[in-house]
């Protein structure tokens, strides 16, 4: 910003230039006065009063000697006369007469003492007479004193006069001088005022194209208009915002009005001119002249010249739509769901909310809540870009089937949630679950594969289950656990019972995690015999857990419960250690028992699988050959290549890989000719039935076959008839394991086991042990 004083420089010279040169001219023309004053009063008294006066002493005297003779008439009247004109000639430079006692210059005592001396002689002439000797002699004397002090003061007052026209030069040199100097002073200052006043002006410029270069820089629109309303400023964001023609040079001095400019810039710099003051900065929407919205942010001032008076309005405006538009993005991220564009959770229970407010609850309020049944084997399989679709077409299904008031909202994952409000009853609820379960179990199309994932829900009723967002939520959620354990595709209405079941379930779960740290679980060991010699070929390690107080708890009903908590890890490694611990027990007995554990999809599938092996043969210093892990067929299906990595490395760490519950799930011969398991089991399902000559035994024989052609061994699992092994046997089964041939036995029973079941053993005829 400039500096007030240099801006205000050349009006201070100027001003001080003005003061010298009228004070010179003041002083010259005091002094001009007074000299000549001066002059003319020491001329007039010096050379004309004290003149006068000797030459009317001389008369005066003429008269005398004149009238001293006898023979003289008119003597007296003569003498009396010259002798009142003689002193008023010195009467004249007495005190009374200011102009004298101003040109006497200290003088008037001798001017007195004349005076004096002339006045003791007034006696004398009144009463002269013609011939008079003594009188005549008396006032001669007196006349030649006071002829000799008027030459005196005559000759002194020249004097004066003469110093008086020295001091005169001098004043006038010194005026001169005074003239001489006002002139220089003047010049000097005008020059000064002349550099001050371009330097000014060069800044003035300077400033003006900074503060143009500025306002045409800036990024909000700036305005300016006279009073009369033509324009006097326009930026470049102004034109670009309003369409405005350019350069400034076509606007200026033309109305807004006829430049087409927004009539809130018109309004706004009449309301100004109106008022006289600024208007604060406010927030409007207007329209833009390509039929567009803007949001802008305004204010106008006025600018104001001397008196206060309104000169010029200043508008600026600051486009802030972008901002708000992106407020409004982040308030409906904050609120919805980025996938779907479905309110999240947050929205969906500030809905619910409102949903059960006293003053809009008129009928019933139903809360679903819904997932679809085989999402993660959907991302497993296909990857997630793939089950991103689905859930985004899922998403717009499920909405064709609600009303124009529900709310449909994603809760995460593969969750949903949904708000039925104005409902009138249980039944119609149920009529909207089932729609969404119907909507969900057709066929999906996404990236030209053909998805049949299917959705289960779960609903609440307000006010029958609860009157607040989190106890409807809860409740909604219990009865969608109870309709997914209940199989693929259904819906449930919550019941207390469920809530029973859950609680039930969170006691378990909260049992199952001391029952990791307590040391309560312990393996059972199920025995697997040749079928061509009935010898041991070795074991299937199977956790079991026994609480302290429910006794021995089935594993499945607690593996569920691991799998969904995290448990699952703890207790594979707990199984995979004690198993390789177990194994070199009885190869220190002189037993070579090969040990077969299971590994859950959930760690195989996530690449933990052969961590968890490799840690437990590290931990244990267990031999890899006495290890056999078993998996089953689902998650080659969903992640095929890392499933292939996992056994591949599995069988470099020389531990043998099984294929457990063959045909159960969707199999695909084409992952096998690329894995080489070593062992393929045959489900109980098939065996069950194995004994007839159905299906069954058809599959049984084809699944033997194959597992031969791939150099694979085949296990059968739940053999619990003679006419189940005996067809197994004839069909050229490896082995078998089932209650037939022994029930799962502890660790310390093998051996005796071992020692009863030697080879060479008819297996058909085996008891079970």
């Amino acid at each position: 910003m400039p500096n007030p004083l240099r801006r205000r420089a050349p009006l201070l010279v100027g001003a001080a230039a003005a003061l010298l040169f009228a004070g010179s001219v003041g002083i010259a023309l005091q002094q001009a006065v007074q000299q000549y004053k001066l002059e003319t009063q020491t001329q007039r008294i010096s050379v004309w009063y004290s003149s006068q006066a000797l030459v009317e002493l001389h008369r005066t005297r003429s008269v005398l000697l004149r009238m001293g003779e006898p023979d003289s008439d008119d003597a007296d009247e003569t003498l009396l006369d010259r002798y009142e004109i003689l002193l008023s000639r010195v009467a004249l430079m007495t005190p009374e007469n200011v102009e004298a006692a101003e040109a006497l210059y200290g003088r008037l005592d001798m001017v007195a003492g004349l005076l004096q001396s002339l006045e003791g002689i007034e006696g004398d002439i009144l009463g002269f007479r013609p011939g008079d000797a003594a009188a005549r002699a008396r006032i001669g004397a007196v006349l030649d004193a006071a002829e000799q002090r008027l030459t005196r003061l005559n000759v002194t007052l020249h004097t004066d006069r003469a110093e008086a026209v020295t001091r005169a030069q001098a004043s006038a040199s010194r005026l001169s001088l005074i003239f001489t100097a006002c002139i220089l002073g003047i010049a000097l200052s005008s020059a000064l005022l002349m550099v001050l006043l371009r330097r000014g002006m060069r800044r003035a410029e300077e400033t003006e194209r900074t503060l143009r270069v500025l306002v045409e820089a800036l990024p909000v629109a700036v305005t300016a208009v006279d009073t009369d309303g033509r324009v006097v400023l326009a930026n470049g964001a102004a034109r670009d915002m309003f369409a405005l023609p350019g350069p400034d040079q076509k606007l200026i001095g033309r109305s807004a009005a006829e430049i087409g400019a927004a009539p809130w810039l018109q309004q706004d710099a009449a309301a100004v001119l109106a008022a006289g003051e600024a208007r604060g900065a406010s927030e409007r929407e207007v329209a833009t002249p390509d039929g567009g919205r803007r949001t802008l942010i305004t204010s106008a001032a006025p600018v104001l010249a001397a008196g206060n008076q309104v000169v010029r309005v200043v508008s600026v405006g600051l486009d802030v739509s972008e901002r708000r538009e992106a407020d409004a993005r982040i308030r409906f991220l904050a609120e919805h769901d980025v996938l779907t564009g479905l309110p999240n959770r947050v929205l969906f229970a500030e809905r619910l909310r409102e949903a059960l407010a006293p003053e809009r609850l008129r009928r019933m309020v139903a809360v679903h809540c819904l997932d679809l049944d085989d999402f993660k084997g959907v991302n497993d399989s296909l990857g997630h870009p793939v089950g991103d679709q689905l859930l985004v077409a899922a998403a717009t299904r499920m909405a064709s089937t609600l009303r124009a008031g529900d709310v449909l909202a994603r809760l995460g994952g593969d969750e949903f949630a949904v708000i039925q409000p104005d409902i009138a009853g249980p039944e119609e609820a149920a009529e909207t679950a089932a729609r969404l379960v119907q909507a969900l179990g057709r066929p999906f199309c996404i990236a030209g594969y053909t998805l049949r994932s299917g959705g289960s829900v779960g609903t609440a009723l307000a006010p029958l289950h609860g009157m607040t967002a989190e106890a409807l939520l809860q409740r909604a959620d219990i009865a969608l656990y109870r309709a997914k354990s209940g199989g693929r595709g259904r819906s449930m209405l919550f019941t207390a019972d469920q809530e029973e079941r859950l609680v039930e379930r969170r006691r378990l779960e909260e049992d199952l995690h001391q029952a990791v740290q307590g040391r309560q679980m312990v393996l059972a060991y199920q025995p697997k015999f040749r079928l061509r010699d009935g010898g041991l070929d070795g074991v299937e390690a199977l956790l079991r857990w026994q609480h302290p107080e429910r006794g021995w708890i089935p594993p499945g009903l607690f593996i569920p419960v691991a799998e969904e908590t995290g448990l699952i890890h703890k207790l594979t490694r707990f199984v995979l250690e004690e198993a390789c611990r177990q194994a070199l027990r009885w190869r220190a007995e002189g037993l070579e028992v090969p040990v077969a554990v299971n590994l859950s999809a959930a760690e195989f599938g996530a690449g933990q699988g052969t961590r968890l092996v490799q840690e437990a043969l590290e931990a244990t210093g267990g031999d890899p050959r006495l290890l056999e892990v078993e998996v089953t067929e689902g998650v080659f299906l969903r992640k095929a290549e890392r499933a292939a990595a996992e056994v591949a490395a599995l069988r470099r760490l020389g531990v043998r890989v099984a294929l457990d519950d063959f045909g159960t799930g969707y199999s695909s011969l084409g992952y096998l000719q690329h894995l080489p398991f070593d062992v393929i089991k045959v489900d109980r399902q098939f065996v069950d039935r194995i004994e007839e000559a159905g299906p069954s035994l058809h599959i049984v024989d084809a699944v033997i076959r194959l597992a031969h052609g791939l150099s694979a061994k085949v296990v059968a699992e739940g053999v619990e008839r003679r006419g189940q092994l005996q067809a197994l046997a004839e069909l050229g089964c490896d082995q078998a394991q089932g209650f037939l041939l022994s029930r799962p036995l502890a660790a310390e029973a093998l051996p005796a086991l071992i020692a009863r079941r030697r080879p060479g053993q008819d297996v058909t005829k085996l008891e079970a042990a």
